[in-house]
């Protein structure tokens, strides 16, 4: 049996629900984190229902959407309780609905939900150059002198890193899994491997 919370995101005039979605996810990762310290490791996979992505014969976007909905899946319902995120997102309460409930079907289908990694931009790249390497300016630019950014077109999150203060995208791609046979998951409740139920 898998217990969930699914938190849908109520967008009102001049508040989108990418910018709900945003803040929400930013209070969940928060609660990941804290329940990674206290357990040791992280046993809530995130799903996003309403996640879309779609490119046509020549690879040319159609469409790319994560929707409005995320839900936070256990195998123990104990390990949701933890996140408490009723009070957590109370100063969200009027743009977000929260439902726990669970499910039990024989033939569940399941999915990752991964991060992907887009190498960021030619700056910031030649300042962890300069710091990690100890190269000045000019060496760290001569080193990336052909470089190209590399761009995605996958949905993707707003976020703010609490440690640096940087604002961030969060990308993510839906993969169909099988059925996993361990369970845990990243402080953003993603995994590469391990697939939750997608329904």
């Amino acid at each position: 049996m898998y217990h969930y919370i699914e938190l849908s995101c109520l967008p009102d005039e001049g508040v989108p629900a990418a910018f709900i979605l945003g803040k929400v996810m930013d209070t969940v990762h928060l609660c990941l984190v804290n329940l990674q310290k206290e357990l040791g490791h992280n046993p809530v996979g995130l799903s996003l229902p309403e996640y879309r992505y779609q490119q046509d014969e020549q690879g040319k976007l159609q469409e790319a959407s994560l929707g409005s909905k995320l839900r936070l899946i256990s195998l123990e319902a104990a390990s949701l309780e933890r996140l408490h995120l009723k009070a957590q997102l109370r100063r969200l309460e009027d743009y977000v609905h929260q439902r726990q409930s669970s499910i039990e079907r024989p033939n569940l289908s399941f999915s990752t939900f991964q991060r992907v990694h887009v190498k960021s931009s030619v700056e910031r790249l030649i300042r962890r150059r300069m710091h990690s390497l100890g190269e000045s300016l000019e060496q760290a630019q001569a080193a990336f002198k052909d470089f190209e950014e590399a761009r995605s077109d996958l949905p993707f999150i707003h976020l703010h890193s609490h440690s640096s203060e940087q604002a961030f995208r969060l990308f993510i791609q839906k993969r169909p899994a099988s059925k996993p046979d361990h369970w845990q998951f990243s402080s953003y409740g993603l995994s590469t491997t391990v697939g939750v139920p997608d329904f």
